[in-house]
This record gives structure tokens, sequence and C-alpha cells, in this order.
């Protein structure tokens, strides 16, 4: 996504919440508009907004540990492939609070390294023309960012997040995660902010 450089930070979290002046979620409508700098923020927040069915934890204990970064922009918002890579799978996880339109694409810099990238959110249609297989140079236009009515109900953004074991999981992969397995899952989900020069 262009204007990374000059995106604003912004937490999720209670205290986020509070510093934005809203309550215990994101106002319904607010959003990144035309002209305003991205807002970026949210890998290993310990989120209250995750509030949906799809958040439900086995033990009782919900998923609220975000394990990616979310980049808030204008809804039709240009996704681009940081680096080279194939798409592994794609689909619409449509239910509430999900990500909606989803990609997930496969990178092998090396022969001996393999690491896998999530884009969730985007546009319907984002996944047209797809099929697993199909590459991207780094540069690409990989989608656009979903309406909150596509995107599973969020505020225009980007969900990206980095994977180093994606088992078998097909379009689709966990981006938060129990509190009590918080470690185990950053080893798998690093910070992908240094990956996109993020500060």
């Amino acid at each position: 996504m262009a204007g990374l450089a000059t995106a604003r930070p912004i937490r999720l979290d209670a205290g986020g919440l509070q510093a934005e002046g809203w309550g215990s979620d994101i106002p319904a409508g607010w959003a990144v508009q035309p002209g305003e700098p991205l807002r970026v923020g949210g890998y290993d927040e310990d989120r209250g907004i995750y509030d949906s069915d799809v958040f439900a934890g086995e033990g009782g204990e919900r998923r609220t540990v975000h394990l990616g970064i979310d980049i808030f922009a204008p809804a039709g918002s240009d996704v681009f492939a940081p680096i080279h890579g194939r798409v592994h799978s794609f689909q619409d996880n449509d239910n509430l609070k999900d990500y909606g339109p989803t990609v997930i694409l496969e990178h092998m810099p090396e022969p001996d390294m393999i690491f896998w990238t999530l884009y969730g959110h985007l546009s319907r249609d984002s996944l047209e023309d797809l099929y697993v297989g199909k590459e991207f140079a780094q540069g690409d236009r990989l989608a656009a960012l979903g309406e909150p009515d596509v995107n599973g109900g969020w505020s225009p953004h980007l969900h990206f997040q980095l994977i180093l074991d994606i088992g078998d999981r097909i379009g689709d992969f966990p981006g938060v995660f129990k509190r009590s397995e918080r470690d185990h899952w950053q080893t798998i989900c690093p910070d992908p902010r240094p990956f996109l020069g993020i500060a």
C-alpha cells in the first residue's frame, strides 16, 4: 500500500480506544478518508473488540491477542505484493467480524526458506481471476480493500500477517489467539512491521 511512510499509529486495545475518544469498539462508520494519512498498528495487542462467535475459544477463553497488523485506508485502496510470491489459497471468510475476502501468498526467496503472507478484509472482486499458483512480482497490484458490508463489518483496512508454519490451512488462518497461547503463536506469526519497513 502506498503511504506507509507517513502512516499514523493506532491502537485498538482498551487504552488505544480510550485515547481515540471511543468506547469499547471502533465507532460504526469510522473510516480513513481519501487524503488522510493511513493508520497502522495492532501487533500483539490484547483487544476486547473481538466479541463475535468467530473468536470463541475452547475452554471458555476467548481469542483476543492480535498477531497481524492493521492498515486502515479508504475502501478501494490498492494492495500491492511486498515481495514476489504465488497464490497459496484464497476464499471469502464471510462471517461477522471475520476476514471477508482473503488471499494467502506463498513466498520462497531461497530454496530452503518458505513463508506465507495473509491479506484480509479485501473487496470481493479481489478474488476474481485468482488461481492457486498465480504469481505476483514485488509491487504488483494484488487486491483492493473492501467496504464494511463485504469485509466482515469492519472499517476498511488490510489485515496483514506473516506466517512461518501454515499447516494444512487453506484460505484462512487465525489472526487472533488466546492470551494463554501468546508465546507459542508469536513464534509462528512474528511481528510483520520490520518486514514492511514500518517503525
